[in-house]
């Protein structure tokens, strides 16, 4: 789910205009869906796109909990951690000249911490992307 992740955030962006809010429910739910949704809506207004693609360098696990209680307060949904160290050296953001948008600040190397999750649990086909927390610029 972390690698389709990755390349759903990817490919939604590379025709925003043909992209659909719904196209990102596959891979993703709760803020990382909200994000995706985000990006999505700022890159149709600023009439940009996506190319390349985002390449996995790691994915490591970090915790797994698998408790289940939706009606307790905040509910406890089952979840999966991951620490994912991701690349976009070969990514770049154009706006409709083709002209980079990209600032020369931006590191080609990233560190998160994913949190793969399951309402529907323990159906296997429920594991979304819940969230996603920058931790380093690089790994």
């Amino acid at each position: 789910m972390v690698a389709k992740y990755y390349h759903d955030s990817d490919r939604g962006l590379y025709d925003p205009s043909q992209t659909s809010e719904e196209f990102f429910k596959e891979s993703s739910t709760g803020t990382a869906l909200v994000e995706n949704i985000n990006a999505l809506n700022s890159a149709k207004t600023q009439g940009i796109h996506l190319t390349g693609e985002t390449k996995l360098k790691s994915v490591t696990h970090v915790k797994t909990d698998l408790a289940k209680d939706p009606k307790s307060s905040p509910p406890t949904i089952p979840y999966v951690q991951f620490m994912v160290c991701y690349d976009v050296s070969s990514v770049n953001v154009v706006d409709k000249d083709g002209k980079s948008v990209v600032p020369a600040s931006r590191k080609p190397t990233g560190l998160r911490l994913l949190g793969v999750v399951n309402y529907e649990y323990p159906n296997p086909d429920g594991w979304r992307v819940g969230y996603v927390q920058p931790k380093r610029d690089k790994c």
